[in-house]
Order: structure tokens, then sequence, then C-alpha cells
């Protein structure tokens, strides 16, 4: 245990030695897209928000500090489970945290057109601060979750966000929900893939999904070096051939797929936070 944190410390620190010419690396390829993530990642980094960004991201805050004072009873009957937990637990466990939260909405934010997939809803903290990036963009949020109680809390947070026309909570297990997600007339070009950490499962979404993106479109996925499951599954996404972009940011892995790029795989290393 001690080793691996001490590997995964020397590698973020290696990220961050090299992080301002990386930067530049990537700076300095003309391709729409990767210039938004890097606008995304200074202003997470340098705090450059506005007074719109601040409030919501207050808002958001607000929240999840609210739920983790929450004593709601959540069960996992769903999942064939005799196991319950409480809301306050769940989301102190399982929530994304804010720096990251900040990061897809700045990411949401700049995104043109937004329609965007979350795969995992969880209590919709980072749901949250998706809706709030693109209540203003007429964008669409689709985002799934196995868990009636957390469809039914993250259902009502959304509809203080924005109309419910503009989103859609899909319950239910992932095995049925995913068809029907897929058989939907979108075209996503934001992804974020958080609802499961195994290799097999992150592959088939990533590899279906490839069908029902537009292009331009960014894959947000989490957790990468989660498991020797996920760092095998994120080898192998970042050297498929319809990849463009890769950049590695420990926490998150970000892939972009553009039909009109030259360039492909061409991978970066950079670190954003702990």
């Amino acid at each position: 245990m001690i080793s691996k944190k001490i590997a995964k410390h020397r590698l973020i620190l290696e990220r961050r030695l090299y992080q301002n010419s990386t930067l530049k690396s990537v700076s300095a390829i003309d391709n729409q897209t990767l210039k938004h993530i890097v606008s995304a990642f200074k202003a997470v980094k340098n705090k450059s928000y506005t007074k719109e960004d601040l409030n919501a991201f207050s808002r958001c805050e607000n929240y999840r500090n609210n739920l983790l004072k929450d004593s709601r009873v959540v069960t996992y009957e769903v999942f064939s489970l005799n196991q319950t937990a409480l809301v306050s637990d769940i989301c102190k466990k399982a929530a994304s945290k804010a720096k990251w939260c900040e990061f897809l909405y700045m990411i949401a934010k700049h995104t043109n057109n937004p329609k965007v997939l979350e795969i995992g809803t969880n209590l919709g903290v980072s749901g949250a601060y998706i809706l709030e990036a693109i209540n203003a963009k007429n964008g669409y949020f689709v985002t799934m979750e196995g868990l009636p109680k957390l469809c039914e809390i993250a259902s009502q947070k959304f509809a203080t966000i924005s109309h419910d026309s503009n989103f859609e909570v899909v319950e239910g297990l992932y095995d049925d929900t995913f068809p029907k997600v897929m058989s939907k007339n979108i075209a996503f070009n934001l992804l974020f893939i958080d609802g499961n950490h195994k290799k097999t499962p992150t592959l088939e979404y990533f590899n279906t999904l490839k069908s029902k993106i537009s292009s331009p479109a960014l894959f947000v996925f989490d957790d990468i070096y989660w498991s020797n499951e996920m760092k095998e599954a994120w080898q192998i996404i970042i050297n498929d051939n319809d990849v463009n972009f890769s950049i590695d940011l420990y926490e998150q892995g970000l892939v972009v797929i553009d039909k009109n790029e030259t360039l492909d795989k061409k991978h970066f290393e950079l670190h954003l936070s702990y």
C-alpha cells in the first residue's frame, strides 16, 4: 500500500515538473476542443472564474453540504443486496470532489450546443454542476443511475436548476437502460463515464458510444487509476484508432474524437488536483 502511494506521488511530481511545457505543447495544436480543455484546466488551476461561475459553484456546494447532513436511507434492493446506506455517507464517499466538478463545469461551459451524457448519476452533485454550465446554452443532459432513491433526489435538485425538458434521469440497471439511451436520437458531444470501474463495461460503453456522438466529442473517464483493470481499459481506449487526443489527469482521463482532425493518438499527461 505504501509503495503504491509513493509511486503515485512520484508520477504526479514528474507531471507537475513538466506541466508548463506540456501545456505549451497542447496549446500549440490547432484544435478547438483541446483549446477548450486547456482553458478549463487553467481556469480551475488559477481559480479564474466569473461571478456567474462562482454563484453556480456556491449553489452546487450548498446542495452537497445539505446532502452531507441528510439522514435518509437508501436501499440496494435493485441490485439484489440486503444493504442500506445513509444519503450523507453516500455523498461523502462517492460524490465527485469540488475541484473536479468545477473542471467538468468549465468544460461543459465551453462546449458548443452541449449534448451531455453521464453514466453514474449518484446524488447528482456533478450533474448539478453540468446543468448549471449548460442551462444558458440550451443544452440537453442525460444521466443514468441504478438506485431509485438517488434518481429521485438528483431529479429534484436538477428541477431547481433547469426545466425538466432539458434533462433526463434514466433509472434502472445499466444492462437495461444503456440500450434505451442508445436508441435515443441524440448525438452526444460530452460524455462523463463514472458508473462502473471495471474494464469490460468501460470498454463496452466506449465502443458503443462512439456510434452515438457528434464530432468533435469529448469523453471524460473517472478513476482511470482505480484498479489494474481500469488502467488496462484506459490504455486500450487511448490507443483506439478513432482517438485523436488523450489527456491523462490521473484522477480522470480525457479523450477527444474529432473526425476533421488529421492528427491522431497524441497523448499528454497533466495534473489538476489530488
